[in-house]
């Protein structure tokens, strides 16, 4: 099953009701869809990072997820596409540096496995239990936001309307042995000038 949702972000500004949702599989957390709440699709927070929304991670198993964009209607107002691509366990760059505005993130997946690319205001290491599984709360107190889960072979694109500051990139599809794509190292840095 598939999680739809966003957040109010803590050094961001994201623009347009977008869906959000793991890979794979729905592990049973939820993320609240910007769009939802008061129909105008933004939604700001403060340079602290504190603010609500949630990531999540799931299983990937063998069924192939599909792409859902993100912010399509925003795409014509983009000042810049950011080419990124996601492989067992990794992001390529692993750190991106843009202006502050809208971007579109196009996520490339070359690996063999779903994968997302989720955001954490403020960066810092992504909130996890002391099972290694995903913190839901703490991450929807981040304010974390991620384009959700799609399979390999597929180009999906994310465009955000994006604020000054420091975003952890990451991916917490839990791989086949139960970690997440985050433990084996899929991590990065977005800094927004």
């Amino acid at each position: 099953m598939s999680m739809r949702r966003s957040l109010v972000a803590g050094t961001l500004l994201v623009v347009l009701g977008f869906g959000v949702a793991a890979c794979g599989d729905d592990d049973g957390g939820t993320v609240r869809d910007v769009s939802e709440d008061d129909g105008s699709g933004s939604a700001s927070g403060s340079a602290s990072g504190s603010a609500s929304g949630s990531a999540s991670g799931s299983a990937s198993g063998t069924e192939e997820a599909p792409c859902t964009p993100v912010g399509e209607e925003l795409e014509g107002d983009a000042s810049e596409t950011v080419e990124v691509t996601l492989t067992e366990y990794a992001f390529d760059p692993s750190s991106i540096t843009v202006a502050a505005g809208v971007v579109t993130f196009a996520a490339a997946n070359e690996g063999g496995e779903n994968h997302e690319l989720a955001f954490l205001p403020g960066g810092g290491d992504v909130p996890l239990t002391a099972d290694g599984a995903p913190d839901e709360a703490a991450l929807e107190d981040a304010g974390a936001f991620e384009l959700e889960g799609f399979g390999p072979g597929q180009t999906c694109n994310a465009t955000y309307e994006l604020e000054p500051g420091t975003y952890t990139l990451f991916c917490i599809v839990e791989a086949a042995d139960g970690e997440t794509h985050a433990s084996k190292g899929m991590l990065g840095e977005l800094t927004v000038e």
